[in-house]
Parts: C-alpha cells; structure tokens; sequence
C-alpha cells in the first residue's frame, strides 16, 4: 500500500459517502503526493491540486458540523498541547 495518492490513482467521486477517518487518509495521501511533486517537479499536477482542494472542501464542511470529531481525538489534542 502506497502513502501517497498519485494523478493515476483512483479517486472517489463523492466523498461525502467516506467516513471521516477515510477522508483524513486520503487528505495524508494527497499532502505526500504534493510533497513529493513538488521535490520532484517542482510543482503539483494539476489532478493533485484539485483533488487537494476537494479534500479541503469536504474536510471544512465537516468541521462546521458539530458530530465531527478526528479519527484520532487524542493525537489531535497532544498535538495541540505540545505546540
């Protein structure tokens, strides 16, 4: 299994059918894709650009709704006490 979600990997059409915890896998995935097409290429494709930005959309939608909690609370909270 690969950390990063490449151009010619497959994407969801609907990510509001994902669970959280999906969507915040993806949201690494798509972050280590950036990286890595930035070190490489010296910038993203535009596939991980939109895909970065779809991500980012649903991601802030579901933190306007108060039942949504990170896949993770507790890494969420020391990571936020420790900076």
């Amino acid at each position: 299994m690969s950390t990063r979600l490449t151009p010619s990997d497959d994407f969801p059409e609907d990510l509001t059918t994902l669970e959280l915890p999906e969507v915040e896998v993806l949201n690494s995935k798509i972050h280590r894709e950036l990286d890595d097409e930035y070190a490489h290429d010296g910038e993203p494709s535009m596939e991980t650009e939109i895909r970065h930005e779809e991500l980012t959309e649903e991601l802030d939608r579901r933190d306007q709704r108060p039942e949504s909690t990170p896949a993770h609370p507790g890494v969420v909270e020391s990571a936020l006490h420790s900076s």
